[in-house]
Parts: C-alpha cells; sequence; structure tokens
C-alpha cells in the first residue's frame, strides 16, 4: 500500500555496443528509460570513468536510420502478408530472440518462408480478392428489381448505347433537374441494400457517349462493371457468378488444407521473424533519442529497487561492453522526479483507476489509494445503505468480474456493495422496506426517517467529514515537509495552520450551538491568530528557514494578495464544514425516496400494480440515486479532500518493451 522504491541506473556503453546494449534492455521489460531529465546529472565523471577502464573506438560509423527504417518497412508488409494468408493473428515470442538472432537472420528465414508458402498464400489471396469482389458486384446485380433485363441485347443496339450504375441521392436529385438538358433515358432499376445509393441504366445515342460520360461523371457516377465471361440475363448472370464462387471457394479450402498442414511449424518460425522485427523497430526508436560524445552514449534509467540484482545481472554479461552506476534518489534532487508505480494490494487495486481519473500520485507524495478506498467505501454506505440493493450491486460487480468484461467497474461494484449492505444493517432496509414493514429485520439504530434518527445522522455526517478532513490535512502536511516546503505545511491554508482554523471554526459552531461549554471567545481566537498565521506564511516560513526576502515584490500588493487570500479561505473552510452534511442528508434521501414509491404502492389495493411500483422505485434508486450518490462521493473525495494533500502530476512508471 505504497509508492513503488525506484533507483536511477546510469548506463554506459560504446556506440559499438548499442545495438547490442538496447537489447538487453529492451527485453528485461524492466527499465523506464528517461530522456526528458537526461540533462539533469553531470555525466562527464562516469564517462571519463568508462574511457579510462575499456578502449573505445571513434572510428564506428552506425548505420544510416532512414535505410534501417526502409528495411523494417518493407520486412513488416512481408510479414503481414504472410500472417494474413495463414489467417492467424502476430504474437511476441520474446524467448526465440534472446540470444544473438537479429534482424538479419530474422529476414533470412523470412525468405525461406516466402519461398516455401508465399506462391501459395497469393494464391489464396488472390482467389479471396476474387470471390470478394464476386459477391460484391452478385449484390448489386440483386438489387435489380428487373432479373430480365438481358445486357447481351442492350449491347448488341446499332444506334444505343448504356451505362449500369448507381448514384447517391443528392446526385439523383440533380440529375432529375438536369432531364431536359440530356440526350438520354435514365431508367432506376433498384436500390443497393445498406445503402442510400440507387442503381440506374443510362440509355444513349451513341454519337453523344462523350456528352453523356462528362455528365455522368460530374454526377460521381459509380459504374457497374461486369465480369468478363458473364452474359445474358442479370438472373443468368448471378447463377454464373454463384458456379465461379463455389469454384473459388473449393480451390481456396485445397489451399488453406495445404497451408494448415504446414502451419505449425511455421507459425514458430513466422512470430520469432515478426519478434526481431518489432525490437529492432522498438531500438532504432530508442537510437534516435540517445545522445553520445566520442564514441560513447549514455542512457538513464528507473527500475524498481527490488529489480536492481536482475538488472545487473542482465548486464553482467556484457561486463566488457558496459557499465552500470545506479543512484538512490530517496530525496528530491535537481528537480528530478521518478516515475510513479502503485504498489496495492487486491482489494485497493480497483480504486486506483478512480485515483487515475484525477491524476496520479508523484513519487515522493504519500499514495492516496488507501485513504481514498476506505473513505469512499464509508460515505458511500451511509448514503445508500441498503442490504437488497447493496446485494444487487454485489452480484452484478461479480457478474462483470467473472466475465472478464470492465474487469474494473466489477472489482468496484462488489466493493460498494458490500459496504452498502453493512449499513443496510444498520438502517434495517431491504430494498427499501424497513424494519415496520420487515419486524423480523435486523437493525443498528432504526429508519433513518425516524424523528429521533434525523439529527444523530446529519451530526454523523459532520463528524466524518471531520474525521476524514483531519486525515487530509495530516496527509498534506507530511507531503510538504517531505518536499521540504514549510510554507504550504505549516503556514498554508492546506498546513497546519488551515487546520487549526478549521477545527477552530467547528469549536465555534459547537461552542453557539451551546452541545459543549466552551467560551465563544477561545475557538473566535485561535481563529483570528490562524487566519493571521496563513496571511504571514511567506515572511513567517522566510524566518524560520533563513530565506531571504522575506516578502517577494513590494508589500502592499503582497498585503491585497493576502486579503483575497483570506477572504478565499474563509469561504473555503466554510464550504469543508459544511460539504460533509450532504452524507447525512443523502442518506435521510434514500429513505425518503423509497418511502414516496412505498405511499404510492399503499394507494392501489391491486398486488401486482403494488408489486410493479416497488420494483420500478427499486430500479430507479439503483440506476439515478445511485449513481448520484457515487457522483457525490468523487466530489467530496476530489474537491474537499484532495485538495488539502493529493497534487498529482506524476509520471506512470512505464519499461520499453519491444510493444511499449
Amino acid at each position: 500500500m505504497a509508492i513503488e522504491k525506484m533507483s536511477l541506473i546510469k548506463i554506459v556503453g560504446s556506440v559499438e555496443d548499442m545495438h547490442e546494449i538496447l537489447k538487453k534492455l529492451v527485453l528485461s521489460e524492466k527499465m523506464h528509460v528517461d530522456f526528458q531529465n537526461a540533462g539533469a546529472f553531470d555525466n562527464s565523471y562516469i564517462i571519463h570513468e568508462y574511457e579510462s577502464e575499456m578502449h573505445v573506438s571513434n572510428d564506428y560509423s552506425p548505420e544510416d536510420p532512414e535505410s534501417v527504417e526502409q528495411i523494417c518497412a518493407e520486412t513488416e508488409s512481408r510479414i503481414e502478408r504472410l500472417y494474413s494468408g495463414l489467417g492467424i493473428k502476430p504474437a511476441i515470442d520474446k524467448e526465440s530472440i534472446a540470444g544473438s538472432y537479429g534482424i538479419r537472420d530474422a529476414r533470412e528465414d523470412l525468405q525461406k518462408l516466402e519461398d516455401e508458402l508465399g506462391q501459395t498464400i497469393g494464391e489464396v489471396s488472390e482467389k479471396k480478392s476474387m470471390i470478394a469482389e464476386y459477391e460484391q458486384f452478385k449484390e448489386k446485380l440483386r438489387a435489380i428489381k428487373y432479373r430480365d433485363i438481358d445486357f447481351d441485347s442492350l449491347a448488341s443496339l446499332n444506334y444505343f448505347d448504356y451505362e449500369v450504375g448507381t448514384l447517391s441521392s443528392d446526385n439523383r436529385y440533380s440529375l432529375r433537374k438536369n432531364y431536359e438538358n440530356i440526350s438520354a433515358v435514365a431508367l432506376n432499376i433498384g436500390t443497393v441494400k445498406e445503402s442510400t445509393d440507387d442503381m440506374y441504366i443510362i440509355i444513349f445515342p451513341k454519337k453523344f457517349r462523350d456528352e453523356t460520360e462528362r455528365l455522368l461523371k460530374s454526377l460521381n457516377w459509380d459504374r457497374l462493371n461486369i465480369p468478363s465471361g458473364l452474359s445474358g440475363s442479370v438472373s443468368n448472370m448471378i447463377s454464373q457468378l454463384e458456379e465461379r464462387i463455389a469454384k473459388l471457394q473449393a480451390d481456396v479450402s485445397e489451399l488453406e488444407k495445404v497451408l494448415s498442414d504446414k502451419k505449425d511449424q511455421v507459425v514458430k518460425v513466422l512470430n520469432k521473424v515478426y519478434s526481431a522485427l518489432k525490437l529492432e523497430k522498438r531500438i532504432l526508436r530508442l537510437e534516435k533519442r540517445i545522445d553520445y560524445v566520442n564514441g560513447t552514449f549514455v542512457v538513464d534509467a528507473w527500475i524498481r529497487k527490488k529489480d536492481s540484482r536482475n538488472v545487473h545481472e542482465i548486464f553482467g554479461e556484457l561486463k566488457n561492453k558496459v557499465m552500470i552506476e545506479e543512484k538512490d534518489i530517496s530525496r528530491p534532487e535537481n528537480n528530478v522526479m521518478p516515475p510513479t508505480l502503485l504498489r496495492n494490494s487486491r482489494f485497493l487495486k480497483p480504486f486506483e483507476s478512480v485515483i487515475r481519473m484525477y491524476g496520479l500520485p508523484s513519487y515522493y507524495e504519500i499514495d492516496p489509494t488507501p485513504f481514498f478506498a476506505v473513505a469512499f467505501c464509508l460515505m458511500f454506505g451511509i448514503m445508500f445503505g441498503d442490504i437488497g440493493q447493496g446485494a444487487i450491486y454485489l452480484l452484478a460487480g461479480l457478474l462483470l468480474y467473472r466475465k472478464g468484461k470492465k474487469v474494473t467497474i466489477g472489482r468496484l461494484l462488489i466493493r460498494l456493495g458490500a459496504s452498502s449492505i453493512v449499513f443496510g444493517f444498520v438502517y434495517g432496509s431491504l430494498f427499501g422496506l424497513e424494519h415496520s414493514e420487515l419486524p423480523w429485520l435486523p437493525t443498528l439504530i432504526g429508519k433513518p426517517l425516524d424523528p429521533r434518527n434525523i439529527p444523530m445522522i446529519l451530526i454523523a455526517g459532520v463528524i466524518f467529514g471531520t474525521v476524514v478532513l483531519t486525515i487530509s490535512f495530516v496527509l498534506g502536511i507530511i507531503n510538504s515537509l517531505r518536499k521540504k516546503d514549510i510554507e504550504t505545511g505549516i503556514f498554508g491554508k492546506n498546513g497546519a495552520a488551515g487546520w487549526a482554523f478549521f477545527i477552530s471554526l467547528e469549536l465555534a459552531a459547537v461552542s453557539v450551538t451551546g452541545v459543549i461549554s466552551l467560551p465563544i471567545a477561545v475557538p473566535l481566537l485561535a481563529m483570528l491568530i490562524s487566519l493571521l498565521v496563513m496571511l504571514a506564511k511567506t515572511p513567517l516560513a522566510g524566518l524560520v528557514t533563513g530565506k531571504r526576502p522575506l516578502i517577494h515584490g513590494t508589500v502592499s500588493s503582497y498585503l491585497t494578495e493576502s486579503f483575497f487570500e483570506g477572504v478565499e479561505t474563509i469561504l473555503g473552510t466554510l464550504s469543508n464544514a459544511i460539504s460533509f452534511i450532504r452524507v447525512g442528508a443523502f442518506a435521510l434521501n434514500h429513505a425518503g425516496l423509497f418511502l414516496a414509491f412505498l405511499v404510492m404502492s399503499e394507494m392501489t389495493e391491486n398486488i401486482a400494480l403494488k408489486l410493479l411500483i416497488l420494483v420500478l422505485g427499486n430500479v430507479l434508486i439503483l440506476t439515478l440515486e445511485g449513481l448520484v450518490v457515487f457522483i457525490q462521493g468523487l466530489r467530496l473525495e476530489y474537491y474537499e479532500m484532495f485538495s488539502k494533500y493529493f497534487n498529482g502530476g506524476g509520471t506512470a512508471f512505464r519499461p520499453v518493451t519491444i510493444n511499449n
């Protein structure tokens, strides 16, 4: 339940060996290459150390990247043709290319595969293409309403010629407008399925062919080209096409049977070739971004601390070609921010996706996932407490999870449904029916709308808010002190002074209501002191840290800015204190909404109608109100709590892989 600890490693080697070194880096799938902070540390010492210990050749000239790219592009098209012909999907086989196998070896193997299977695959592709073409033409023929039209007879006319094709709806309108200006007859003979195009036959005098063709071209005429060898009426052509398609399909089946017999032995080699190609493309992209001087290059990469030994072992095979230096970044240094990899239990994992909608925590922040998960589940349960409705969410979540569809949503529903069930026992509510309707139903406090419970539930919402906001302040203070930001952590509105102002405000409210015996002057004085501390946060932080000047800019501008910040702090704190009343209010609203449906059901004597009203009420609550409660919970987390301690802005840890 934390952020994975990272180490920065510097990989130094000769440009001559760069390809081999980068191959190890990519295949390890453990290193997040950092180009953004490449200049944050001085690499001159480690480069000098490498050059003094190992011979570096300055005569090596790397291959031209453009020529390598062209080779990769040409190879990829050939591989795709084989995959398509075999009817299989590409797959990475990382183990098969772990040794010295490279792109040249892959091209040799590819050539052998093409020599063995290329002609057969080409025939299959050609015949499938012909089948698709014939099927498309057959569908257009089926669109013709008049199956006895004989195109051979039309072609034999002495003074007239014809065109068959399709027009879109817009162009049909243009054709109608120009009927009186054209020397041709246009007949609508059908409509193409799954299209807005209509089929037309245009008959015109042969001497007006050029004029007619220009007109049809202006209307985006899509001519129906009759394949060679077809003759007779439309019905005859359809029969002839079906015979051709059947023969081609039989030929394809025979050829595919030949390919199928060889598929098992071919797939392994083809995947190996494909993997080598993908690896080469990934290395090429890395090489383009790496800077090198005098034949030596340096790559900065982040690794998980627990992978440190394994990474050193990976490069240990190249000990005479590469030097590895590991740097511990346990504290912020040179404005370098390590990438973030969240490490949470199975219970907390689904909540990471909700947090990522707001932002990814930076490396030096506390992982908000555990606190978020507990607080959100409690809020949802309080606002949507019902045994039956919670069980529906839980079962829906299990269904989504087990079917493998929207797994994260399913796991969230399981947890939120369980929380709803727990608080359903607190309220004694089963599908909205309470202890008064179901006397056997266990309950802890009774129905929420009981006059004795309403104030208690609202106060419980405020107390809950006070607790979670206090924890939020504490987490924010810790995050600020980790970054040595005393101004924000101690004197800021989200620091110790801000928390003191918030608690003083709540104590003032409690004192006014007479819940506890406390002179109102005490919390008001505490509010005033904490507010003054927040207004003077910059000079106070300067005095503590010894930084000068105490005020940046003019005194008047600082005071003006501080005044508005003070007003914003007061309004924000009031909003924080009041916002969590909605937790209790939504618990009452949940009970009240079903009560309305219960009253409506009691207005009819028809049992079936009663049940229908109650079922519809539950459906509405499960869908509409459930969504509203979820959004309200997110709002309280995002705007009231995250603003105190969570900045986000982290960079995800993404190790370089063949595909990534």
